[in-house]
């Protein structure tokens, strides 16, 4: 295993700060799939291979855990909620939250995307062939009103886009704070610290609404808010949650319910548009579908290859693309010892482009994911929802609203790049396009 000092890491500080994945991916290419980090009294271990992530993530998992820089600097925004909790806790709220993805509520997502989508479309009529669309901003503010409806029962159209900001800017915030560990501290009344209490306020406002209004109108909608606002814990038979906790979830939800599945919409738009054989295939598949209304539920079955797009972008360009942990106790990898205390870092983009598991890595091959070949893939080679007990709630909610999504918006447009200069990725909480996305937007035949 090659050890990394201050030294050997100070030419490489401004690739560290603006291109980690890039960064983490040389590391891995030249020095393997351990690789430790020696800065100050820190150690840090970069692992890149199935076999010891899979012993983070689930085999030895309770030794590791999410008291990390990344997790407990999104809890500023956060909370104490399912992405950043622990223990006992984070248990006790996710057995609470399970049953609003459950299997039988998943079959009718399709009744909450497809208005959303249909509005969205409608929206896009009036947007002229020449002119440039933010297909990042599009894809924000269509998943938040689809989360906002399926697990809260609340219409967020009108609220999209205030919300969408403040979200980015106290996410934004998160990684400068992340990246600059001499930051001045957040007390500070300086223009950075104002904007994110500014976002956190406009947050925190919206979610105690949503919570007051629906006790005040006693209503019942059967959802994750309901859930929450009723909750108890049969198996520890304790007691409900506080607000501040419901607080916590809601805005996790809010979160990570929308901004990962609008970061891979986004990067597969972007892919399709660099190869129009791929969305030629795609669009032949969807073309199979029903014409006089948009894709639903029922029709996941025939869309294999859509569904192979929307994995292979997540491959290339996981939401999700850090995962950090601290180890508890010590551990071994290989006879190498890991110390307790030690910061794990696994990345996801990272172990997506493994030689030894992914041929062509940089190729952009949907076809990874059809005719079984997805079988051939060790499980932790591909992790864009991480893995173990820790797997995303919401993954299956994810993959339906990813596909359905591709295919309503392929029924009726196909989306090209408004500029040739290529895109730069900006690895914030997830892998966004620096800048949005500007895109055109072109009618389908029918």
């Amino acid at each position: 295993m090659q050890i990394l000092n201050g030294r050997d890491l100070l030419p490489h500080l401004n690739k560290i700060r603006k291109d980690t994945p890039g960064f983490l991916l040389e590391c891995s290419r030249r020095y393997g799939d351990l690789v430790g980090f020696a800065v100050g009294g820190s150690k840090v271990f970069f692992i890149n291979h199935p076999d010891y992530i899979r012993r983070v993530l689930q085999d030895n998992h309770h030794n590791y855990s999410k008291d990390t820089i990344q997790y407990n600097t999104l809890a500023t925004i956060t909370g104490r909620g399912l992405l950043t909790s622990d223990g006992e806790e984070w248990l006790r709220h996710r057995r609470m939250e399970q049953p609003a993805f459950s299997r039988s509520r998943l079959a009718s997502l399709d009744e909450v995307i497809a208005p959303a989508v249909e509005a969205m479309l409608e929206r896009w009529q009036r947007v002229a062939s020449d002119d440039v669309l933010d297909v990042d901003r599009e894809m924000m503010a269509v998943t938040l009103e689809i989360v906002g409806k399926a697990l809260f029962s609340i219409d967020l159209r009108t609220d999209a886009p205030r919300l969408t900001r403040a979200v980015l800017t106290a996410l934004d915030h998160v990684i400068y704070r992340a990246q600059n560990p001499f930051a001045p501290p957040d007390w500070l009344p300086i223009p950075q610290n104002l904007s994110f209490r500014k976002a956190l306020r406009q947050l925190d406002q919206a979610v105690y609404e949503i919570m007051e209004n629906r006790r005040r109108s006693g209503n019942r909608y059967d959802d994750l808010l309901d859930m929450l606002l009723n909750a108890r814990d049969e198996e520890s038979n304790s007691g409900g949650l506080t607000d501040r906790q419901i607080r916590d979830e809601i805005i996790t939800l809010l979160i990570a319910g929308h901004e990962t599945v609008a970061s891979a919409l986004t990067w597969s738009w972007y892919l399709l548009a660099q190869h129009p054989l791929v969305w030629e295939q795609m669009r032949e598949e969807v073309a199979r579908l029903p014409a006089d209304r948009l894709p639903c539920n029922p029709d996941l079955e025939r869309l294999p290859f859509t569904a192979a797009v929307f994995s292979e972008a997540l491959r290339l360009y996981p939401p999700a693309w850090l995962i950090t942990r601290k180890a508890l106790g010590e551990d071994v990898f290989d006879g190498q010892t890991i110390p307790a205390g030690a910061l794990i870092v696994i990345s996801p983009y990272v172990i997506h482009r493994h030689p030894q598991f992914w041929e062509d890595a940089e190729a952009f091959l949907p076809q990874r994911f059809t005719d079984g070949n997805e079988r051939k893939i060790p499980r932790y080679a591909y992790i864009p929802f991480g893995g173990g007990p820790r797997l995303c709630i919401g993954n299956n909610f994810a993959l339906i609203e990813g596909v359905l999504i591709l295919a309503a918006v392929t029924q009726h447009y196909r989306l090209e790049l408004a500029t040739h200069e290529p895109v730069q990725v900006d690895p914030l909480v997830t892998l966004r396009p620096h800048d949005g996305l500007p895109m055109r937007l072109r009618k389908v035949q029918s």
